[in-house]
């Protein structure tokens, strides 16, 4: 029997990986559907029997393809030496004496056969991504201040919040997890104001600046305009197109991506634009509402390494255990109209709510029987 779900709709509520470790049987459009992430392909490996036994997770794919390329370099580095020293050799001597030409023709045929069975290739760097937020400076605390907010979306609507309080200051890394419709994004919105508590009150220092990511932030991009020409438009106090060519390059867009029209660019690109803009409008605190969707792994890292670099503070919702593990200092669960503080790691609050699913679904499989 093979179990079906609409994996867009597990993606919204939890972690995928708790799924596919607990409930899914092989599927090959669960691997297409699921093929992104680290967490995702360690779990897959254990799961899909199709999949080559040495795969291994990302990290581990990681390391040894750096073990690889090492041993490539040094395989190709001798080649290169080889070939010189042959060619060389055939040059100076291969007019010469009886003997040394005889050797000149062996090395001649030597390099042949080199060639003809295939040289090494030479290793070709990735090109490097470094998200980067400029230095924000300092707001005393506390920068934040949510005291004892209600908030549903109408008077007939039932509340998502009761009563809730807590403080954010610079130095907060939070990651709000907790099923889909628990209110995660909407305290984001609270907490920024594009909307008002319905009890309660939310305090934000006067000199506080606020960068909220969220996916529909690319309405903000006019799509006839290049990701250079938006950027330069955004921000006039950078004179020099070089300058912003270099802004904007940290975030992995070079060359004729930086020139084309947006419209031309990929969503992944498009996130990459956003997040420049974002960094370079230098907030104190970052509201990051799903940073991941159209990233790849290489970027999320990237995105992961520049948070912790960044020197104000975070409040993040993201179904990415993994950026979880990499960025989080606190974990907030967001569940039954308040706000809990988990008291271990987002790697044993995964293991919980695996043991969960797992007890649901025993129960749910008693029942059909």
């Amino acid at each position: 029997m093979v179990w079906s779900y609409n994996l867009q709709e597990v993606f919204a509520e939890r972690d995928l990986g708790i799924y596919i470790d607990s409930s899914l049987q092989p599927s090959k459009q669960c691997l297409e559907a699921a093929k992104r992430g680290n967490r995702v392909l360690g779990m897959i490996k254990r799961n899909f029997n199709f999949l080559k036994e040495d795969m291994g997770n990302y990290d581990s794919y990681v390391k040894t393809r750096s073990e690889l390329e090492e041993n490539q370099m040094k395989r190709y580095q001798w080649e290169q030496d080889q070939i010189t020293h042959m060619k060389t050799y055939i040059a100076r001597f291969g007019h010469g004496s009886a003997k040394l030409a005889r050797q000149a023709q062996s090395k001649e045929k030597t390099l042949g056969k080199m060639v003809a069975g295939g040289l090494t290739e030479k290793v070709e760097s990735d090109k490097t991504i470094s998200f980067y937020f400029p230095d924000c400076g300092t707001v005393p605390p506390p920068v934040i201040m949510v005291q004892n907010v209600s908030f549903k979306y109408a008077d007939d609507k039932p509340l998502i919040y009761k009563n809730i309080e807590f403080g954010l200051d610079l130095d907060s890394r939070v990651a709000l997890v907790g099923p889909n419709g628990a209110g995660k994004s909407t305290l984001l919105k609270l907490i920024v104001g594009e909307l008002v508590p319905t009890d309660g009150l939310i305090r934000k220092d006067s000199h506080l600046r606020i960068g909220r990511y969220h996916q529909h932030l690319q309405d903000l991009l006019d799509l006839d305009m290049s990701a250079l020409n938006w950027m330069m438009k955004c921000f006039p106090n950078i004179k020099e197109i070089e300058e912003m060519r270099r802004i904007i390059g940290r975030y992995g867009l070079t060359g004729k991506q930086q020139v084309c029209p947006i419209r031309n660019l990929s969503d992944g690109q498009r996130c990459r634009v956003i997040f420049a803009w974002l960094a370079w409008s230098t907030p104190h605190m970052l509201l990051l509402d799903e940073p991941t969707n159209h990233l790849d792994i290489e970027t999320i890292d990237a995105l992961a390494d520049a948070i912790n670099e960044f020197t104000g503070g975070l409040v993040l919702v993201s179904h990415d255990f993994r950026l979880i593990n990499q960025v989080a200092k606190e974990i907030w669960v967001c569940e039954h109209q308040t706000l809990t503080k988990w008291k271990g790691s987002i790697l044993s609050y995964k293991q919980e709510l695996k043991k969960k699913i797992m007890k649901e679904n025993a129960k749910a499989s008693s029942g059909e029987r």
